[in-house]
């Protein structure tokens, strides 16, 4: 692990006066600049003391899922819980991390998960991410509620727009890394024409661009990751996913981002596992994606001063 992860922390001892829970469940490193890292998926604690997370329950009107541990689930395809952990991730996000602070003078908030996920899901809403596990809930409240919120309110106070980055991973049989914006595969087929309805209608509205320019023009994130030699959808030859498999952004882009209000966007970064599982082409990863996210901030206007 890099020496990043050997910064001093804001820990958890003092910040779940309901519950307390060991302090390297929960992580955060916070930063000097605008940019927000989250690795809520490449935990690799289990502590027994937390059940595992199971299926869901179909409730009586057969369409909302019951997230208790106790139930005992008819279909489980129904409300399935994905628990692997996406291998590898906090890695990427802990390089990541540290190459925009050495090369580019930007040290991100960096917020993480050291549960495995099979005991926590920081990427669900609580009831499905802790399953009524008190344990659990404690753990996604310091992960929401003390530290994605700290961070989100620090770059608002002191820089007022922002950009969080969610970092995740997937083995779809494209092998593109895939860019989360909130906006479904049906409408990236569609072409969309505005970002009203996206995880960076701030910057939209901000800069003026048109929805093209900034998901697959020559500059948007995708094409400059596209640049450095990766297959990424979105992107100039990949502008949408077409019949491929494709993310589109969970629970934490659509929360802390300007989808729901205010000026900090998001955008989500699934790693395909052809990078992710392979040592050498997962350091080069994070070196290349922490050049072009620095371009792209530059760009795009993230990099202004704090406030005095």
């Amino acid at each position: 692990m890099l020496a990043l992860l050997l910064l001093p922390c804001l820990l958890l001892s003092s910040l779940t006066a309901e519950t307390s829970i060991p302090n390297d469940w929960i992580e955060y490193t916070p930063g000097d600049c605008n940019l927000i890292i989250s690795s809520p998926h490449g935990g690799w604690l289990r502590p027994a003391e937390i059940e595992d997370r199971t299926h869901g329950c179909l409730a009586a009107d057969g369409v909302t899922c019951r997230w208790e541990k106790s139930c005992s689930p008819v279909a489980p395809t129904a409300c399935r819980a994905v628990t692997g952990a996406d291998i590898n991730t906090q890695q990427v996000a802990a390089q990541l991390v540290e190459h925009l602070a050495e090369r580019y003078s930007c040290r991100p908030h960096f917020i993480r998960a050291n549960l495995h996920r099979s005991k926590l899901d920081p990427n669900r809403p609580v009831e499905q991410a802790a399953q009524g596990d008190r344990l659990a809930q404690a753990a996604w409240k310091a992960y929401h509620e003390t530290f994605m919120t700290a961070a989100m309110e620090r770059v608002q106070s002191r820089y007022g727009i922002g950009l969080v980055l969610d970092i995740h991973g997937q083995s779809h049989p494209e092998q593109w890394t895939e860019l989360g914006y909130v906006l479904s595969k049906e409408l990236l087929n569609a072409g969309p024409q505005d970002l009203s309805g996206s995880s960076i209608r701030a910057l939209q509205a901000r800069t003026d661009q048109s929805a093209q320019e900034l998901l697959s023009g020559r500059l948007s994130l995708g094409s400059l990751m596209e640049s450095a030699g990766y297959k990424v959808v979105p992107s100039r030859s990949h502008p949408s996913p077409g019949s491929g498999n494709y993310f589109s952004g969970g629970y934490i882009t659509q929360r802390y981002s300007s989808l729901i209000s205010g000026q900090i966007d998001a955008i989500q970064v699934e790693i395909a596992s052809g990078i992710r599982l392979n040592p050498t082409a997962c350091e080069k990863f994070g070196a290349d994606l922490a050049q072009q996210v620095d371009q792209f901030r530059r760009i795009n206007g993230y990099d202004v001063s704090p406030r005095s």
